[in-house]
C-alpha cells in the first residue's frame, strides 16, 4: 500500500429515474445521514467511502447521477472506468421499474463489463 490509505479502488455508479432515491441511498451509505428535503442532482456528485473486506481495505467512489433526461449526455461519460453500476427504482412508482429496461441499454452502450445491482427505496 505505499502511500495509499487502501488496497483497492470501485468506481460505482448510481443510476435511475429521477426523484427514486439515488442521493438518499447515497447520502445513508457513505455519511449514515437522512435528509427529508428533496434537493435535484445536477449533473453528477460523488462520495467516498473506504471499508474493510476480509482485512483489506476497499476506497469506493461511488457517483451519483442525475435522472432527469436533460442531463443524459453529461452522465454518459461518467460511465468510464465504472466497475459497478445500481440501478435505482421506486417501488411507489410503477414507470420507474418499466424504465430499469432502458437503464440496463444504457449501461450496455457505455461499459464492457461491469457489475450491476438492482436496488429500490421504499
Amino acid at each position: 500500500m505505499a502511500g495509499k490509505d487502501y488496497h483497492h479502488l470501485f468506481k460505482l455508479l448510481i443510476i435511475g429515474d429521477s426523484n427514486v432515491g439515488k442521493s438518499s441511498l447515497l447520502l445513508r451509505f457513505a455519511d449514515n445521514s437522512f435528509s427529508g428535503s428533496y434537493i435535484t442532482t445536477i449533473g453528477v456528485d460523488f462520495k467516498i467511502r473506504t471499508v474493510e473486506i476480509d482485512g483489506e481495505r476497499v476506497k469506493l467512489q461511488i457517483w451519483d447521477t442525475a435522472g432527469q433526461e436533460r442531463f443524459r449526455t453529461i452522465t454518459s461519460t461518467y460511465y468510464r472506468n465504472t466497475h459497478g453500476v445500481i440501478i435505482v427504482y421506486d417501488v411507489t412508482n410503477p414507470e420507474s421499474f418499466v424504465n430499469v429496461k432502458r437503464w440496463l441499454n444504457e449501461i450496455s452502450q457505455n461499459c464492457d463489463n461491469v457489475c450491476k445491482i438492482l436496488g429500490s427505496i421504499i
